[in-house]
């Protein structure tokens, strides 16, 4: 890479929307180029300008965990956006004041308790709001979700209720990451049945949102699901084993500097656990682009020990370039990434929802 590190952060996120441009081309070809076959989930890469390449690229629909990122996409001016979380307490208050405010949004949230519903309801006729809902279902991640054998006192609720009407049925398999496809196949045919027999039984149309990135190479091939894949538009290391090469790539770097050789065999970069996602294990938190025998012995709030077994040819300075395991959290540490077209810094995306907060 001739890229001229001068005017580089460390450390710092590196994008390349070429490839980002390029990953959203790959998740369209597999739904036939039909984007209401698609909701991404934004908690990736948090940004408007994303947003308005999936925008561009003819996708209207999306997915996203929090009130910022669900205003950000109404900022965007996206038509459809779904919060995948059961609005509760103050999130609830914002978010009808979302529905409020951004009219030619298209909200709705997930549920998947009747207490919760029956408040949701009292809410909107408060406010005179209409809202849909996605019933959240629990299909083997138990995370969220009620058991969709268990989700029909909810349904009748949401039927009987006023103000608050079933858009569809979200199923989020995200423990579902089996290396192999066949074995990733049969594993998400399994813990999809039940959710299967429920659409069955409702008889009716409703949009269904499946997946994630791991599975969507599954659902892909099922034209009755909506499929919502995230990490997709940056991907990882994490994910790059579960996906076939020269498929979805690497459009973020994380980019770091040599600031110390403390010991013969190690070096000291800038690079601690407050940016890069440090939930993994210590080897599994970077892969290191150039040097792939490297391995990452410990990290500190603002600096990282890397065993290299010999430093000599290595300056103080020298840029190091990772991929993080983990691109999501990853993201969220940045207050923005560094644009590189044509090997030249253009410019910088903000990452503007990794706040809680934008104005609501």
């Amino acid at each position: 890479m001739s890229l001229d590190f001068s005017h580089i952060e460390s450390p710092g996120l590196l994008v390349y929307p070429e490839i980002v441009a390029k990953n959203i081309d790959y998740v369209l070809a597999l739904v036939n180029n039909n984007p209401d076959r698609l909701r991404p989930h934004i908690k990736t890469h948090k940004t408007q300008e994303v947003n308005e390449m999936m925008m561009r690229a003819g996708i209207y629909k999306f997915k996203c965990a929090t009130i910022a990122e669900a205003e950000l996409l109404a900022i965007s001016d996206a038509k459809d956006v779904l919060l995948s979380m059961q609005a509760t307490g103050t999130t609830l208050a914002r978010f009808i004041k979302l529905v409020q405010q951004y009219p030619n949004t298209r909200f709705s949230c997930l549920i998947d308790d009747l207490k919760a519903a029956e408040e949701i309801q009292r809410i909107c006729l408060q406010q005179h709001v209409d809202l849909h809902v996605f019933i959240d279902l629990n299909v083997g991640m138990n995370r969220t979700g009620i058991l969709p054998d268990h989700a029909s006192n909810l349904i009748q609720f949401i039927d009987s209720a006023s103000h608050v009407s079933l858009k569809g049925l979200h199923a989020y398999d995200g423990h579902i990451r089996d290396e192999n496809i066949d074995m990733r196949k049969a594993h998400a045919d399994k813990d999809l049945e039940s959710f299967r027999n429920l659409v069955a039984e409702l008889d009716r149309e409703i949009e269904l949102v499946v997946g994630g990135t791991p599975s969507f190479i599954v659902h892909c091939q099922n034209p009755t699901y909506v499929c919502s894949p995230g990490t997709f538009v940056f991907f990882d290391a994490g994910y790059a084993k579960l996906y076939p090469e020269n498929s979805i790539d690497f459009a973020v770097e994380i980019v770091a500097r040599i600031i110390s050789k403390p010991s013969p065999t190690t070096i000291c970069i800038d690079l601690g656990h407050k940016s890069v996602a440090p939930e993994n294990p210590i080897q599994n938190r970077v892969r290191f682009i150039d040097y792939p025998e490297w391995e990452l012995l410990n990290q500190s709030e603002e600096h990282g020990i890397v065993e290299v077994g010999s430093h000599e040819h290595l300056p103080i300075g020298q840029v190091i370039r990772m991929i993080p395991y983990h691109i999501c959290p990853t993201v969220a540490l940045h207050q923005s990434l560094q644009v590189i077209e044509n090997e030249n810094l253009t410019g910088h995306w903000e990452v503007k929802a990794r706040n809680r907060k934008i104005n609501i």
